[in-house]
């Protein structure tokens, strides 16, 4: 009789040690679920292609790029298919906090100089009731230093600026895609035709594709939604701008490698002065090359 007790008194301690750990385990998975873990690298760089990406430089770092577009590949074996052109961007971007941006850039398209700011509102998370997205904020002010061609106008200083706002919104699927959305405004305050608008409205989308461990594929497209039928200075005809590029990893260091229908890398210049057509094969290959330097001493 004994021994039958010490076998049911066993038994009891068994099962209640395992009731104990499924309920250990459920709180655990509860608890899990409460904590909103941050998505990382929803892109790979600051920039998709040549727009800018919901990534932020980290604080106390200084992001040094060089963005490089050949000319349009339909200039042929004469222009080497456009390797004998070149258009460069040199641009430097600060991280105050990990959360606010600051840089300067020179672009040699116009001679334009931009400051520019960039700033996350909210991050994606995971975890029950997490948030879903990311928003963020990024602006420039530019100034177009070339000698002055409007002879009928006197040359204010004020005249050469150039301003963007957007808001950009990502979203990461599990690891292989990231989507973006980003509603573009571009304001010139001066344009050459009084029909011309000096605001000029874009909505910039992006995808990044995950091919494998240390390459992706990217895409941006920033249809304009007014201003169509409007051309550039020069009388040519304005498209779209359309970029696809990869992300090439490398010992910690993005080497981006795109082709794009835009002449400029600077957010006016690809949304509101795109030249070249996709259908005529007037794309330029081009490629960012980013070095980081950390003024963190911890």
């Amino acid at each position: 009789m004994k021994k039958y007790f010490i076998i049911i008194q066993f038994i009891l301690v068994c099962t209640t040690a395992v009731w104990g750990q499924e309920d250990l385990l459920g709180m655990l998975d509860a608890e899990s679920d409460k904590k909103h873990v941050p998505v990382f690298a929803t892109f790979k760089s600051t920039r998709v292609v040549n727009g800018q990406s919901i990534e932020h430089v980290a604080a106390k770092h200084l992001n040094f790029v060089i963005l490089h577009r050949f000319g349009e590949l339909n200039g042929g074996a004469y222009q080497l298919w456009g390797l004998d052109q070149a258009n460069i961007r040199l641009a430097f971007d600060y991280g105050i906090t990990d959360k606010i941006q600051v840089g300067m850039a020179r672009s040699s398209n116009g001679k334009t100089y931009d400051g520019n700011l960039k700033i996350k509102f909210l991050g994606q998370t995971k975890g029950k009731g997490g948030m879903p997205i990311s928003l963020g904020y990024y602006g420039n002010t530019a100034v177009n230093t070339l000698t002055w061609d409007f002879p009928q106008r006197q040359n204010f200083f004020t005249s050469r600026l150039s301003f963007v706002h957007q808001l950009v919104m990502a979203k990461k699927f599990g690891d292989k895609l990231s989507l973006q959305l980003a509603p573009t405004l571009v304001h010139y305050n001066l344009v050459r035709r009084t029909t011309d608008p000096n605001t000029l409205f874009a909505l910039g989308t992006a995808a990044s594709i995950k091919l494998n461990r240390s390459v992706r594929l990217n895409i941006e497209y920033y249809p304009r939604l007014n201003g169509r039928d409007v051309p550039n200075k020069a009388g040519q005809q304005l498209y779209d701008y359309l970029g696809v590029g990869f992300d090439i990893e490398t010992g910690g260091h993005v080497f981006q490698l795109m082709l794009s229908n835009s002449i400029g890398m600077l957010e006016q210049h690809q949304i509101a002065e795109t030249t070249g057509s996709w259908e005529n094969m007037a794309v330029r290959l081009g490629f960012n090359v980013s070095r980081t330097f950390s003024f963190d001493k911890k």
